[in-house]
């Protein structure tokens, strides 16, 4: 073998061995809580799904709230908020929630448009004052589109954007970097863009900032009083993970969010105060958004900006996160005056949201049925 080939290969080896030790040094074991053995009450058996999901999913920290019969039945925290300083999640922790905030941006967008009086197929240049209007290409574009994913827009990946810090893309500054609709295709297409623009037509609307608005409208109307989407970075002390190339670890990762504030994947809030949304959501028309839901919902048989969620062959109403490291899911029905959420930082490579959200539920179900 030629020796230049030969150097090449031992090279390629050493620089496989020094990454392998530097991310074996850079990361940590995966939690390993002890399960709550032959347990009978079904907050036991609850707890036992959850601690055991930790080492076997490999998931730092992770919240589960349940709310049934208009009562919130369940809301624990288990494992770490962080690995490095060993700090433990509590219902009290402050976690991203990555696209579950585009539910909330959605019931802020509908609480503007009741007081207004625009509806949910209003263009989205029609919220726009003049100076700001998007060009011509964004006329036919309306609310409904953009909360379903239906506009035509997908997410920018230019050189340009890679190359600015995103804390330089403010929400007030979004029309510079937008990309152009294809309107020959607007079929659904999954893309923050949508309520990144929403958010950015709702604070140009209300002539007040995004955060500040669906602070006062929507999240202290559902008793979440220190959820916010924060508008700079650090978004808070929680830190999200994901697994190792190689090892069975976890290592940590950052996140990052193209805008701040992100009305598309940057709300952080409690499990505590997301339990009391959820309890509003679940009681449907006594709820407090049940104005909101309406506005959204139109004549359709789903709220605009919500997500279908089949779980053990029922139909859920709300939607999936995952991003940075952070992952969540949102399910509710009012019709079954049932819900449940839950929390990780961790990125779920595993299908885990689906896999624990449906193990609780057969928990509840068996639980009905002695």
């Amino acid at each position: 073998m030629n020796w230049k080939i030969k150097y090449a290969i031992l090279g390629l080896a050493f620089w496989l061995l020094l990454f392998l030790g530097w991310e074996w040094w850079r990361s940590y074991p995966k939690v390993r809580p002890v399960p709550v053995v032959h347990p009978e009450s079904l907050e036991g058996k609850i707890d036992s799904v959850l601690l055991r999901a930790l080492g076997d999913l490999l998931i730092p920290g992770l919240a589960v709230g349940v709310v049934e019969d208009q009562k919130v039945i369940y809301l624990k925290a288990f494992g770490y908020l962080d690995l490095e300083t060993k700090d433990s999640l509590s219902v009290q922790s402050q976690l991203p929630v990555a696209s579950v905030s585009k539910l909330f941006t959605a019931l802020g967008l509908a609480k503007l448009g009741l007081e207004s009086g625009f509806p949910v197929d209003t263009t989205l240049n029609a919220l726009l004052p003049r100076g700001k209007q998007l060009p011509r290409e964004f006329d036919g574009i309306s609310l409904r589109d953009l909360l379903r994913h239906a506009s035509g827009l997908s997410d920018s990946r230019s050189i340009r954007n890679l190359l600015l810090g995103e804390e330089k893309r403010k929400l007030n500054l979004l029309p510079e970097y937008l990309p152009t609709p294809d309107l020959d295709n607007k079929g659904y297409q999954y893309a923050d863009i949508n309520f990144d623009l929403l958010g950015y037509a709702m604070e140009s609307k209300a002539k007040k900032p995004f955060e500040e608005l669906i602070r006062e409208s929507t999240l202290k109307a559902a008793g979440m009083e220190t959820s916010h989407f924060p508008s700079a970075r650090p978004l808070g002390p929680a830190q999200g993970y994901k697994r190792t190339f190689l090892w069975k670890r976890l290592q940590a990762t950052d996140l990052k969010l193209e805008r701040y504030p992100s009305p598309s994947s940057g709300l952080l809030v409690s499990p505590e105060e997301l339990s009391k949304a959820l309890l509003h959501l679940c009681r449907g028309n006594m709820g407090a958004f049940d104005k909101e839901l309406g506005w959204l919902q139109g004549k359709s048989d789903l709220p605009a900006g919500f997500q279908k969620i089949t779980l053990n062959g029922s139909v859920f109403l709300g939607h999936f996160g995952e991003q940075g490291g952070f992952s969540a899911i949102l399910a509710y029905s009012p019709e079954l005056e049932l819900g449940l959420f839950l929390l990780a930082n961790a990125e779920d490579k595993a299908d885990f949201r689906k896999l624990l959200s449906s193990e609780i539920l057969t928990l509840l179900s068996s639980d009905h049925s002695q």
